[in-house]
């Protein structure tokens, strides 16, 4: 087709690794943190944007780097975008950006909940919200066709081995025959969406997305509480392993997501 693919990444040796005989897209080695600009000698049609701090933990130990890199590396891709004038761009949100919302109630769109400014783990679904508002800005002021994909958490293939959220830490359990340890009553409920799922919404929305625009990329039959998946796992998929419960008095340096109800 004649597609030429770059990829803005840090570390090309982990890259490597991830795409190992895989066709590899052109790769542009840089910090969106601390570089400060962006510089690609040629033209670009379309930009998918998804760099962010995503491990929990280091959301916690890294509140101030997680928030500067969602708002300052999300600013230098937009400003790359309307230099390039390019047909659209995507940005990667999460569906952590609704906060805690009322007992079982759909997220549309439209709606957000209430996000504790008092918690260090609140740096990243508020930055995404800013990062939200900042391509609403460029669409307004530079008429920047952006629109916004709210995903739930992908699962499936591409994902990494060193990967901490919970349906890996799951998996791992399982292939090691050891019990699943959680530690809160697991009453959280969680959004899911297999992979090659999240990356056809993501090709769809560059083609389609009106502008200005958020979407939620979700699969609502995979929605349930982590301690149903932990539960499901032990049952279905290994059947060799038990769920127990081991929950310390204090979970906050943990970087663990705020209890919630949302699908």
């Amino acid at each position: 087709l004649n597609i030429k693919e770059i990829g803005l990444l840090r570390d090309e040796a982990k890259a490597n690794e991830i795409y190992e005989d895989l066709l590899k897209p052109e790769y542009l080695v840089m910090d969106l943190l601390s570089d400060s600009t962006i510089k690609i000698p040629y033209n670009i049609d379309y930009i998918i944007h998804c760099a962010s701090i995503t491990n929990s933990k280091r959301m916690v130990s890294n509140p101030v780097d997680t928030i500067l890199t969602s708002v300052y590396g999300s600013e230098k891709i937009l400003r790359l975008a309307v230099l390039k004038q390019v047909e659209s761009m995507v940005y990667v949100s999460s569906m952590e950006v609704y906060g805690s919302v009322d007992d079982h109630n759909k997220a549309t769109e439209d709606i957000l909940g209430y996000i504790p400014l008092s918690s260090v783990r609140s740096c990243y679904p508020e930055s995404k919200r800013m990062c939200e508002c900042l391509c609403n800005s460029f669409a307004s002021q530079y008429n920047l066709n952006v629109c916004i994909a709210r995903l739930a958490q992908t699962f499936g293939a591409g994902i990494l081995k060193t990967e901490s959220r919970v349906f890996a830490q799951f998996a791992r359990s399982v292939l090691r025959k050891e019990d699943i340890v959680l530690h809160t009553q697991g009453t959280s409920e969680g959004n899911y969406v297999y992979s090659a799922d999240a990356v056809e919404a993501l090709l769809f929305l560059l083609q389609k997305g009106a502008k200005g625009e958020a979407y939620n990329v979700n699969n609502e039959a995979s929605h349930m509480q982590i301690r149903e998946m932990a539960e499901m796992v032990a049952d279905k998929v290994s059947g060799e392993i038990n769920v127990v419960y081991d929950i310390p008095e204090d979970v906050s340096g943990l970087g663990y997501a705020p209890t919630i109800k949302l699908q």
